[in-house]
């Protein structure tokens, strides 16, 4: 199946309001215009907390900084790459959020999407898995689109979770109410147990409802009677009748604590199916004839796999799972998720974000279902920076994109309460945070280009970073090119590949003796390829060059690459 959209060959481009910090009037323009194609560099701007800490959050459109860092994680080891991705766009609920535009038209929404998520794909790992978190508005367009872009063979799963509760002012209306949202689940490359196995709380299952008295004897004299009998004797009642008349509903409560401090004697029946019902269908029918008589059959191959009256005995304990440290009843996740309250998030790390804030237990389970500690999370739909914050206080790193001014006044305030351990919301009780961590904060930079020229707003070190993003080079230390006010990368895949950067407003040469010297300085490193992006002249007559050498003018090179030249 194919999605079609107007202007699908285009991409959007959106002026952006400095003084509120989100996108404005959005332009169709070519998918390599520069103002949408261009990686640049980002700023360092402060370290919070731990100083050597990786965790980034980055202001700026998110689509340039995942440009960015499409090209910075180039070439690195995939274990060091994304492990997870949970993004919250917007809906296109033809609603006005207060920090969110959520009235895109449906063209522009899926163009937005399809920029952003072919992007995102680049920068997981192998075995990374995104959440794309939507109501119904845009699900069904955007399942095909994730097809499309990951693979309709690399479709995990569409988890449905419920949101607000039917009661009040929302539910008096005359329509339905709405209450799911869905996360659309991929992987990059599917691979065997993509998802990691995880058990929810349950309530006490009341089918479980005979105790053993004896279970440390042989089970052809096992004797077991109702547990509402033994509770209430325990409890000085004569009978189940009198305490629950007593007690009302709390003995529903004294049931579950017993079943729970009992479970290895708690037990109740269950149909026997499938291939079990047919290897012991000789035992089964026996058992039916003789009741109230513990069977096992002959030859057994299956440990402690007991039958009475036709069904088999299923232990309480089986269903006993450990939750943060609390050895509770449970039972394995489902698709649809009903145990997540959404009741009481507005306190939730300090921040108030009108419509866009998620539960932080909606992303610790999202990140138990993906992650492991110490991934790698990405959430470039920040908002309030739950998904950071969760991440955080669960031991994996993380990286956040915001583009509005919530970076500044509500995710830093957060994050800086959460690595001080003053942030005891959410789910920090669960994973016993007290604080710790740090990262650092970016600002996406300017372009390298200006009127057709190199942007001299940028530093020279600037600069050459972002000329280095352009062609898939990274930076590093090279003192003895510095004072010659020349900066040195390596390629992000080729291990002998390096290339120079010089720019320079004044009326400068690469001399015949700095051009020797560069290359004697990178004859230590062993080069095989070296180019240089200048925007000065070169002195060295072209057959003196040496056959590793290629030369390239700046800006034009980079111009050439958006077909401004």
């Amino acid at each position: 199946m194919r999605l079609d959209w107007i202007n699908k060959d285009l991409s959007l481009y959106y002026e952006i309001d400095e003084k509120e910090g989100k996108g404005v009037r959005p332009v169709w323009v070519p998918k390599n215009d520069i103002r949408v194609a261009e990686p640049r560099i980002l700023r360092f701007v402060k370290n919070y907390g731990d100083s050597t800490s990786s965790n980034m959050l980055i202001k700026g459109d998110n689509l340039l900084v995942l440009r960015s860092l499409v090209e910075m994680f180039k070439g690195r080891p995939d274990k060091e790459k994304v492990k997870c991705i949970y993004i919250d766009p917007p809906f296109n609920t033809g609603a006005a959020f207060e920090s969110y535009d959520d009235n895109l038209e449906h063209s522009e929404w899926l163009t937005m999407m399809r920029d952003r998520l072919f992007l995102l794909r680049k920068l997981l790992r192998k075995d990374g898995i995104i959440f794309v978190h939507l109501d119904t508005s845009e699900t069904a367009y955007a399942r095909v689109l994730m097809d499309e872009i990951f693979g309709r063979l690399n479709y995990l799963n569409t988890i449905c979770l419920t949101t607000n509760d039917p009661s009040g002012f929302k539910a008096t209306g005359g329509k339905i109410f709405s209450t799911a949202n869905y996360l659309l689940v991929y992987t990059r490359e599917r691979i065997k147990n993509s998802l990691n196995k995880v058990f929810v709380e349950k309530e006490y299952d009341t089918a479980y409802s005979k105790v053993l008295i004896n279970r440390t004897q042989d089970y052809k004299k096992w004797k077991w009677r109702n547990i509402a009998d033994v509770v209430s004797e325990n409890l000085g009642y004569e009978n189940s009748r009198e305490a629950k008349r007593a007690l009302g509903e709390t003995f529903g409560a004294e049931l579950a604590k017993y079943a729970l401090k009992n479970a290895s004697v708690v037990f109740r029946t269950a149909a026997i199916g499938g291939g079990a019902l047919k290897k012991r269908l000789a035992t089964i029918e026996k058992s039916r004839t003789e009741r109230d008589k513990v069977f096992v059959h002959p030859d057994e191959d299956v440990s402690d796999f007991y039958i009475l009256n036709g069904e088999g005995i299923v232990f309480y304990d089986r269903r006993i799972i450990d939750i943060d440290g609390r050895r509770v009843p449970g039972e394995l996740l489902t698709d649809v998720w009903t145990d997540i309250s959404w009741t009481g998030i507005a306190s939730e790390g300090d921040v108030k974000f009108k419509n866009g804030k998620k539960p932080e237990l909606l992303i610790k389970r999202v990140l138990e279902l993906a992650t492991e500690q110490d991934d790698l999370v990405f959430d470039s739909f920040a908002g309030s920076g739950t998904t950071g914050a969760v991440a955080h206080k669960m031991g994996r790193r993380w990286l956040m994109v915001e583009m509005g001014r919530q970076t500044d006044e509500l995710i830093i305030p957060r994050m800086q309460k959460v690595i001080a351990g003053k942030d005891q919301t959410g789910i920090s009780k669960d994973t016993n945070w007290n604080g710790g961590g740090g990262f650092r904060h970016y600002q996406l930079g300017e372009s390298v280009i200006h009127e057709q020229d190199m942007n001299w707003r940028l530093k020279a070190e600037e600069m050459a970073e972002a000329v280095f993003l352009h062609f898939q080079y990274h930076p590093i230390k090279a003192g003895w090119l510095k004072k010659e006010n020349m900066y040195l990368g390596k390629h992000q895949s080729a291990r002998y590949h390096f290339s120079l950067s010089f720019a320079s407003r004044e009326v400068k040469t690469i001399t015949a003796g700095l051009y020797e010297k560069i290359v004697a300085g990178l004859d230590k490193e062993k080069f095989k390829h070296l180019t240089i992006f200048t925007n000065v002249a070169v002195s060295v007559p072209p057959e003196a060059l040496d056959d590793r050498v290629l030369v390239k003018k700046i800006p034009a090179a980079i111009l050439r690459e958006y077909n401004l030249l």
